[in-house]
């Protein structure tokens, strides 16, 4: 079975001059799922481990199902707007996209413990509830588009280093076949392009991550709760990016001056202009369990404490890949276009996230309203992945994982203020730390929202604004790439990522 030597074509977060797969951002990208939340805890940014007494509870600290006095369901919908702008080689871009969904739907029974009337209703354990919910738990919808012309290196370089370090390799096999590439008894293979060259990277992204919770959470004379999840998750991921690049050829004066000897004298298309096409899809599906357990203690009615435990979630994945190179060259005599073969790529694997460890405070201020705040902490490290059949694939992804990724530590604080008429306002932030060892990385949201709680029915709204900024690159060349040395390990672009999301809950308690 083949395996997909497209590591550096990632075109995603990368650390400057560090080895990469893609596998491991994969395992990256699909531990980074947030627990399922309503709106209400949307609009407080999130911080609901210490606060319990809402659906959110199904997919973060299910000890929150104890503080429920009621049965209740709900059903929350969102609208998200993505704004990208890219900085490349002195070029601006930005791209802008829309969708919205079924964020959350969820369903808690209450189930008091059966007593005499003569019993004391406030000692022992007094309620046993029990709950199921669906919740998103990760976005993938995102297109990054980035331009410009580069004067120190080109696509091809890439492939002459790929060529070289991955031989044989479908992917330089079919840069040499195109004529982007060379080869010399000495060197080894080198690119025929020249520096000062035009290129456009496009990356569309879709897919999501959800999980189904099933729950149960108890309560101890109201000041003990406790409880336990368990949840099947899946994910759909899809990808399919687009690199254009054209520029001039190298002229034979340039082959010679750098000491290189063209093993085939009658190689064409020096000194003429190209434009050269890479594309490739990605279409990754999995499916897989994780648990979750929860406490939360209340030592005096204003004030909870909170933390929960998740385990990492076992994925097994299928991911089936496709990629492909052509070639155009246009000199004095006419154009000539070399059009790319599909070379097509499937690995099952299996992918264990990272285990999330969470704590919180709830602070209750009668009859104003609350604050609450979590902090969290992700081992990115303990990270790891197993392809059946390819020990090489295995080891180096697991390597990559180290060299890589580190832990962090992720903040939410929120607060909600009471207001007559039985309306309710919110605001909160987020941050989540850095999961990179070697490259800059931010995210930050912050977040509002308003409610109405009625007697048996209630409606919440929130908006939600994430930043982050990060660097990419259309491809990566090794350090030890010895044709243009001033080129480094590829240049970067600089990305912001705005999404602005709205949500919306109606809720029945019964």
């Amino acid at each position: 079975m083949k395996l997909k030597n497209i590591a550096l074509l990632a075109g995603l977060i990368l650390p400057a001059g560090a080895s990469f797969a893609q596998y491991a951002e994969d395992a990256l990208r699909f531990s980074q799922a947030e627990p399922g939340l309503t709106t209400r805890f949307r609009g407080l940014g999130g911080a609901q481990t210490a606060l319990g007494g809402d659906l959110s509870s199904l997919g973060g600290n299910p000890a929150g199902l104890g503080l429920f006095t009621k049965s209740e369901a709900s059903l929350t919908a969102d609208f998200s707007n993505s704004n990208l702008n890219a900085q490349y080689l002195g070029t601006s871009s930005s791209f802008q996209k829309d969708r919205g969904g079924i964020d959350q739907a969820g369903l808690v029974i209450y189930n008091p413990t059966r007593r005499s009337g003569a019993s004391d209703l406030t000692s022992g354990w007094l309620s046993f509830n029990f709950g199921i919910g669906y919740n998103k738990t990760n976005n993938f919808n995102v297109t990054t588009d980035y331009s410009g012309q580069n004067n120190r290196s080109s696509f091809a370089d890439f492939l002459a280093d790929e060529a070289e370090r991955f031989n044989p390799s479908a992917l330089g096999d079919a840069a040499y076949n195109n004529f982007l590439v060379a080869f010399d008894d000495t060197y080894g293979y080198y690119p025929i392009t020249s520096p000062g060259n035009n290129q456009q990277n496009t990356t569309y992204r879709t897919g999501f991550q959800s999980e189904v919770n099933f729950a149960v959470g108890a309560n101890y004379e109201n000041k003990l709760y406790v409880g336990a999840a368990f949840a099947f998750t899946s994910l759909n991921y899809k990808m399919q990016r687009e690199y254009t690049e054209s520029g001039q050829t190298l002229l034979p004066q340039n082959i010679e001056d750098a000491g290189l000897v063209v093993e085939d004298a009658s190689r064409p298309y020096l000194n003429s202009n190209y434009r050269l096409g890479y594309i490739s899809d990605q279409l990754t599906n999995g499916s897989g369990v994780n648990g979750k357990l929860g406490l939360i203690y209340r030592p005096v009615s204003s004030l909870r404490l909170g933390v929960s435990f998740v385990t990492p979630t076992w994925y097994t994945v299928s991911d089936s890949f496709m990629e492909s190179l052509d070639a155009r060259y246009t000199t004095s005599s006419g154009s000539s276009n070399i059009p790319g073969e599909e070379e097509y790529y499937d690995q099952d694997y299996t992918i264990r996230t990272p285990y999330k460890l969470n704590g919180g405070v709830a602070v209750t201020i009668a009859p104003f309203g609350l604050i609450s705040g979590d902090v969290e902490y992700v081992d990115y490290q303990s990270m790891h992945f197993s392809a059946s059949g390819s020990p090489d694939a295995t080891k180096d992804t697991n390597r990559d994982i180290r060299d890589l990724y580190k832990s962090a530590v992720n903040l939410r604080i929120g607060a909600e203020a009471r207001l007559p008429a039985s309306f309710l306002l919110r605001a909160g932030y987020s941050t989540n730390g850095n999961p990179y060892n070697n490259a800059d990385f931010s995210s930050d949201t912050f977040s509002a929202g308003i409610g109405f709680r009625g007697k048996t029915t209630y409606f919440d709204l929130a908006l939600t604004s994430n930043s982050r900024k990060y660097s990419t690159s259309p491809y990566r060349i090794s350090e030890d790439y010895l044709f243009y040395p001033e080129t480094g390990s590829g240049d970067q672009a600089a990305v912001k990522n705005n999404w602005t999301n709205i949500f919306a809950t109606i809720g029945f308690r019964f």
